[in-house]
């Protein structure tokens, strides 16, 4: 226990679900509007996806009361299997945004306030808001794990974890969509702390393949903040100390430690959404400078793709110790966890971003899967470790040990043409803390032209920008964005 006598940390994070419009600073609201249509961009891009036909299937199965809409799915269902659905496809590409090139959580707040918004006809300034809160409390819970570590010099992944915590963060979206009074949220996230999945030892770092929940059951972790929201909005009643304890709630998230003041600190004067990532490529954020990078060289340096005889791509120490990264697949086999284990494979994504193949799910279509020009280019590239990131991560994890890592950088050494060239970027496209990365409304609506070709007609597109830039001025987000989300096919 905290041995304080004040409120508990449950009920601190209850209070800041309260917060009104007017007291979120224009810049994260302009920020939040870019990542919640970031986050339907994803949904929308994987309604084609054979993972995704699952879970829309799934969602019809139960279906209830017509609340809400499911990504690609004709038929709407009851709010929690909607927001169970949409999460899962927010998260199949992993084009979803990365927060300090950890972990991704933004979608969670998204497919529940979006669901719950559709289901009580609210406006769309309440879908903002549900979105910013839920992102700003599920940073915070993450900011108190620490996933990454460095030790005796070697970087270590926790055995154990789980996006459990963003369950939270789907509960504080409904009580915000809901107009709850603090209390209600605060026991409904204590009931979350018994709902929300568990730790589990999957030691992903050693799987050649990924199995169809990749690192995180996102459908069920929406699910359980939307159920403990719903019990409590009944009357049920939590553990309104279950962030206080030690053992307790984070530990059974399965984190190697943290820093548990982060939980609260800054509450309504730092926004950490500001400084989460948008991602260009439906693969790892851990590939993207470097495939900024290389998209880039053919036409900087006037060298054709086919004299590259050779590329080395130097990763960072989270990347390396990933198994797939290290010890690349030489193919992909055309199964339902194809673009799960694609976004982790560098030489492929890198033989694609080479070729001008636009990003999206087209990168993971049975025929771009088997073509002999993309392996033969693919065959070509190696990874390696970064010792520069080895040293700057090992000294951020020191100072943050729930991780406040900016940098991944792309460093490459290119043989072409007889010629070696090494080649080196700071940042990643999408980057929040440079001008020229971060990401813009040009950004996203460029991610929504080359994602969902062909699922969204371009007309569609063109509204769905317009109606999440003015979202504040939606009157009922059923009536206005619903509508658009579902002629994605």
């Amino acid at each position: 226990m905290t041995g304080t006598t004040g409120p508990t940390r449950t009920q601190l994070l209850a209070q800041f679900a309260t917060t009104r419009d007017e007291e979120i600073p224009e810049s994260v609201r302009d920020y939040g509007k870019l990542v919640l249509l970031d986050s339907l961009v994803c949904g929308l891009a994987a309604v084609r996806l054979r993972r995704s036909r699952m879970v829309q299937q799934v969602a019809a199965r139960f279906g209830g009361p017509a609340e809400a809409t499911v990504f690609g799915l004709g038929q709407r269902v009851a709010a929690i299997n909607a927001a169970h659905a949409n999460a899962d496809m927010m998260n199949a590409l992993d084009a979803d945004d990365t927060f300090f090139n950890s972990a991704h959580f933004a979608v969670f707040g998204v497919a529940a306030g979006l669901a719950e918004a559709e289901r009580l006809h609210a406006d769309g300034a309440s879908l903002l808001r549900a979105s910013i809160i839920a992102f700003e409390i599920n940073a915070r819970l993450n900011l108190s794990t620490s996933l990454m570590a460095f030790e005796d010099g070697q970087f270590r992944w926790s055995p154990l974890s789980s996006h459990g915590y963003a369950s939270m963060g789907a509960a504080a979206a409904c009580a915000v969509v809901g107009g709850w009074e603090p209390e209600r949220l605060a026991h409904a996230l204590g009931l979350v702390a018994w709902l929300a999945p568990p730790a589990k030892n999957s030691y992903m770092a050693e799987r050649r393949s990924f199995n169809a929940f990749k690192y995180g059951p996102y459908g069920a972790i929406a699910h359980a903040g939307m159920l403990g929201a719903a019990l409590a909005e009944e009357g049920y009643t939590g553990d309104l100390d279950v962030l206080d304890h030690t053992p307790g709630f984070i530990e059974a998230m399965g984190f190697l430690g943290g820093e548990r003041h982060e939980m609260v600190a800054g509450l309504g004067s730092k926004w950490w959404i500001s400084e989460t990532s948008l991602k260009p490529y439906p693969t790892c954020r851990f590939t993207h400078a470097a495939l900024d990078a290389i998209r880039a060289f053919p036409s900087t340096h006037g060298v054709p793709v086919s004299q590259i005889e050779s590329m080395e791509i130097r990763l960072s120490p989270a990347a390396y110790r990933t198994l797939q990264f290290r010890e690349p697949a030489p193919q992909i086999p055309d199964t339902v966890v194809a673009p799960l284990d694609g976004a982790f494979n560098m030489p492929y994504a890198a033989a694609l971003a080479l070729l001008g193949h636009a990003p999206g799910p087209q990168w993971y279509d049975p025929e771009r899967l088997a073509d002999p020009a993309v392996w033969d280019l693919a065959r070509r590239i190696t990874t390696a470790p970064d010792p520069v990131l080895d040293a700057e991560w090992e000294a951020d994890l020191r100072e943050h040990p729930g991780g406040q890592i900016r940098r991944t950088r792309g460093a490459l050494t290119i043989r072409a043409g007889g010629r070696e060239y090494v080649v080196e970027s700071d940042f990643a496209q999408g980057d929040p803390w440079d001008d020229t990365t971060r990401a813009d409304w040009d950004f996203v609506a460029g991610k929504l032209a080359s994602f969902c070709d062909g699922i969204l007609d371009a007309g569609a597109q063109e509204q769905l920008v317009e109606v999440v830039r003015g979202i504040d001025d939606v009157a009922d987000v059923a009536e206005t964005l619903s509508p658009l989300l579902a002629r994605a096919r």
